[in-house]
């Protein structure tokens, strides 16, 4: 009995940890959304090709409030991209279409970029091309998932605000 009553308080000392801190994270820890991300920034590279070494990224939003999620990424004809699942359903996907402006964290890289959403005809390439990275994308090409945005990672041109 006393063993329960030690492991219950440990338990409940980690709720309220947990709790207290929530309010100042920084970085999106696997699905709880964080805020403004850590890390360097850096210039837009000329090759988004070593992004296939990472699973996943960081993807912030609403530079005067940040809000930053963990999503993935793939490289279709030399661009990067961002797809998001059941986009109708998360509030990232919509702040990205009133302001492009998003931050990417890749490995400890922060890239300050724009987010183009594009509406293609046929998503069968670009899940062809996701397929390269994600086993599980390339057997949903000639059945896409419904509600995906898909997003083009683009340079920011414009001056900051």
């Amino acid at each position: 009995m006393k063993i329960l009553k030690t492991v219950a308080a440990v338990l409940l000392g980690l709720v309220v940890l947990a709790a207290v801190l929530y309010p100042f994270r920084r970085d999106p820890i696997a699905m709880l959304a964080g805020r403004e991300l850590s890390g360097t920034e850096v210039a837009y590279p000329a090759d988004w090709a070593f992004t296939e070494a990472h699973g996943t990224i960081a993807v912030e939003v609403r530079p005067d409030a940040p809000h930053s999620v963990t999503t993935i990424c793939f490289v279709h004809e030399g661009v990067l991209h961002v797809p998001a699942m059941n986009a109708g359903e998360k509030e990232w996907p919509s702040i990205v279409l009133g302001d492009p402006r998003v931050r990417l964290k890749i490995g400890d890289s922060i890239y300050p970029v724009r987010a183009i959403r594009l509406e293609v005809a046929d998503p069968a390439p670009y899940l062809a091309s996701a397929g390269k990275k994600y086993a599980q994308m390339a057997e949903r090409a000639d059945d896409p998932p419904p509600d995906v945005w898909l997003f083009r990672i683009e340079p920011r041109t414009e001056p900051e605000g």
